[in-house]
């Protein structure tokens, strides 16, 4: 004769409300990582020689900013010569001579005239309307 397993109803009970408890959690934490990333998307662009780069980021400023740093490393005259003088200077040998894009995380200088003065002279040329480039939140 096979005897039957009973099971408690309190520890039913138990299991089904841990249950329900585990859900809504996840639940929570999935519509707070949504709403934590539904800010603003902005967009940046420049245009230089028919060519638009372009950068984003939760403000029109920020992604103003960020298409001028892509703009800068491909295209700006200034960096370009920047990035010449470094890269055949002791600092820019010893780094193995790198491609732009990989020379502005060597060297802090260099991303710093990236940053700070190229990316800032081509936000002020937008602005005056010397560069063309917008800037468009969503």
């Amino acid at each position: 004769m096979m005897r039957s397993k009973r099971t408690n109803p309190r520890s039913l009970s138990a299991n089904f409300k841990g249950a329900i408890i585990a859900v809504v959690l996840l639940f929570g934490a999935g519509l707070a990582c949504r709403s934590s990333s539904s800010g603003p998307t902005c967009t940046g662009e420049v245009t230089y020689e028919g060519t638009t780069y372009t950068g984003q980021g939760g403000t029109a400023e920020e992604a103003q900013r960020f298409g001028c740093n892509n703009y800068c490393v491909d295209a700006d005259p200034e960096f370009d010569a920047h990035y010449g003088i470094w890269l055949e200077s002791p600092k820019g040998q010893a780094a193995g001579r790198p491609p732009k894009k990989e020379a502005i995380y060597k060297d802090k200088d260099l991303l710093d005239y990236l940053t700070k003065d190229c990316a800032m002279k081509c936000v002020a040329k937008i602005k005056a309307g010397t560069l063309k480039g917008q800037a468009r939140c969503q």
